[in-house]
């Protein structure tokens, strides 16, 4: 009697460790592929991060913020934001609408608006604008005066041709 209970003790300790293995085995396998999984996709963006990064390298170039030697010209002037000020007096004149308007076309129900700005630098911006259904670009000359004012000078403009 001893020896069946022993036996029987024995054949299931076996099936627990076999169990065990076997169960392990198949966890260990899927943390593997997992972590395979893992490393190709961290590769993969690695990769699309580079790419970004060098996208945002290049469009910098063109940007007051990404070019050093325009910023020094801003050294004497004492204004935290650069970009801002610049972005921030062009609307408010576009929403003004001097006499000296920045956009030289006229509609019959609507007015231009300015909608987006990049400053190239620090005498060169442009923007885009529109009236809700025509569109176009302009290259603008700033300039600032010893107050901290920012005078504006359209230099070049363009209208989309409508699509009809």
């Amino acid at each position: 009697m001893k020896n069946k209970i022993t036996l029987y003790l024995f054949v299931f300790t076996a099936l627990v460790l076999i169990f065990q293995l076997v169960n392990s085995k198949k966890i260990l396998d899927d943390q593997t592929e997992r972590l395979i999984n893992l490393k190709a996709e961290n590769k993969f963006n690695v990769a699309e991060l580079l790419k970004l990064q060098n996208r945002l390298d290049e469009v910098n170039d063109f940007s007051l913020e990404g070019n050093e030697y325009a910023l020094s010209y801003f050294k004497n002037i004492d204004i935290n934001n650069i970009t801002n000020r610049i972005k921030d007096q062009l609307y408010k004149k576009n929403l003004l609408m001097d006499k000296d308007e920045l956009i030289p076309y006229a509609t019959m129900d609507r007015t231009f608006l300015i909608n987006k700005v990049k400053v190239l630098n620090h005498k060169w911006l442009i923007a885009n604008f529109s009236d809700g259904t025509l569109w176009g670009e302009l290259l603008i000359f700033f300039k600032f005066d010893k107050s901290g004012d920012i005078s504006f000078e359209l230099k070049e403009h363009f209208l989309y041709p409508t699509r009809e």
